[in-house]
């Protein structure tokens, strides 16, 4: 089950990049961890880091994605953000402005992608 969890987040965290892409994004780094908890992208989006939790379901019969990002989970990715910004304080410098985004992915149950949402700055 563990092994499946990590195939659906990396095939989630790919979706998500490609859709990122094409809307101007550049991904600079994947799957950041601390003892806090991990992002699962951090991109650039003109003058902004961007800090972007992925969540993808196959199906809705058990939920949204949405569903799944609390303020738990939003304050986890806060704190990650954090971490990432004291360890990398060139990028720090270089980009003050940052903000959280998720991006909600639901596949059907052969994978194709039924919807792609993106919601830009979401706050605690």
């Amino acid at each position: 089950m563990k092994q499946f969890n990590f195939q659906k987040g990396q095939r989630g965290e790919e979706i998500a990049s490609i859709y990122l892409a094409r809307k101007g994004f550049r991904i600079i780094e994947k799957n950041f961890s601390t003892r806090f908890g991990e992002i699962d992208l951090i991109g650039l989006n003109g003058d902004r880091l961007v800090f972007i939790e992925v969540k993808l379901k196959i199906g809705v019969m058990f939920g949204t994605p949405e569903e799944m990002v609390n303020r738990r989970k939003l304050l986890q990715v806060q704190n990650t953000a954090l971490a990432y910004l004291q360890k990398n304080s060139e990028i720090a410098a270089k980009y003050p402005l940052w903000q959280i985004d998720v991006v909600a992915i639901v596949l059907d149950s052969s994978g194709e992608v039924i919807r792609i949402d993106h919601y830009e700055s979401v706050e605690l």
